[in-house]
């Protein structure tokens, strides 16, 4: 995507965050209604169809290289909205997105195993302290159990880590609409797949057609489709560790959508706090050697790159 530049990439990235944020109250609504892999499944049909209406002009320059790497980091990607799906099933909203950051932490890890050296101090005092504040919106004061739930987020984070690790390796081998298309494409294959062996029987035609359902899942849809495109993008000009860390703040907007929509409710103000530190955390990672933004890189400067 063109409007999307080094220096306003971090800018998208954080809309990102709001948007994978606001997901997993989606999805756990959305759960209510079908099993897991049927969600998933038409979801990427409509991914897949949006992206063909709207970028139809870009779909061109293919070749086994582009095609290959994408389908392969495409399926870790199958495997981490697998889990994230049945972790939702099995935990709270809260626990997932709180586990699923992780990935702050093991991002950092993976890339010091791919790239041969160790990451920085200030990627790793940025983690750990957007952790804290996770800790204290989730569990601070409620106390911490593991399921089967906690589990599957676990290995989400993961998959998900070595998803946006591979991505930022292999940006330059793709374009941000080649890779959105295939990643839809596989999506379609495995998800009908495991719907078809899993999920057999247990669709109910009454739950397709609820006014509701249509509006969450085309919500879902549009999630999809933009997250995808935006970190395809952005992740060329920002490090996947910096990357994990603006993503800490998918949980402050899965607590707030879950106030609004859910009637959830903070219990004290370590949550409040817990807000804050990832805020700032978010605003301190945005620095690049000591220098801020400007204020044109705040700037999507649609009109100068069409």
């Amino acid at each position: 995507m063109n409007i999307i530049t080094k220096s306003n990439a971090q800018i998208f990235l954080i809309l990102n965050a709001i948007l994978w944020g606001s997901s997993y109250i989606w999805s756990k609504m959305l759960l209510g209604f079908l099993p897991q892999f049927s969600i998933l499944f038409i979801c990427a049909v409509l991914g897949f169809c949006s992206t063909a209406i709207i970028f139809r002009k870009k779909l061109h320059g293919f070749n086994k290289k582009i095609v290959v790497t994408c389908v392969l980091i495409s399926l870790i990607s199958v495997v981490s909205n697998t889990f994230c799906m049945l972790a939702l099933k099995k935990t709270t909203g809260s626990n997932t997105a709180f586990i699923v950051q992780l990935s702050i932490v093991i991002t950092p890890v993976i890339m010091a195993v791919l790239e041969r050296k160790s990451p920085s101090r200030k990627t790793i005092l940025l983690a750990m302290t957007a952790m804290v504040g996770i800790y204290f919106i989730t569990f601070a004061g409620k106390g911490f159990s593991v399921n089967i739930g906690d589990i599957f987020a676990l290995c989400n984070a993961i998959f998900f880590s070595l998803f946006i690790a591979l991505q930022n390796k292999f940006s330059n081998v793709f374009t941000a609409v080649q890779f959105t298309f295939i990643q839809h494409s596989t999506n379609i294959v495995c998800f009908l797949i495991l719907a078809l062996v899993f999920e057999t029987g247990k669709v109910t035609f009454s739950n397709v057609v609820n006014p509701i359902f249509l509006f969450l899942i085309c919500l879902n849809a549009a999630v999809t489709i933009f997250t995808s495109l935006f970190q395809s993008s952005a992740i060329k000009f920002v490090r996947p560790e910096n990357a994990a860390i603006t993503y800490a703040l998918e949980p402050v907007v899965t607590a707030a959508l879950g106030i609004l929509l859910l009637g959830e409710r903070f219990t004290g103000v370590l949550p409040i706090i817990g807000c804050v530190i990832i805020l700032v955390t978010i605003i301190v990672s945005a620095f690049n050697k000591g220098k801020t933004f400007s204020i044109q890189s705040l700037k999507l400067r649609i009109t100068t790159k069409a």
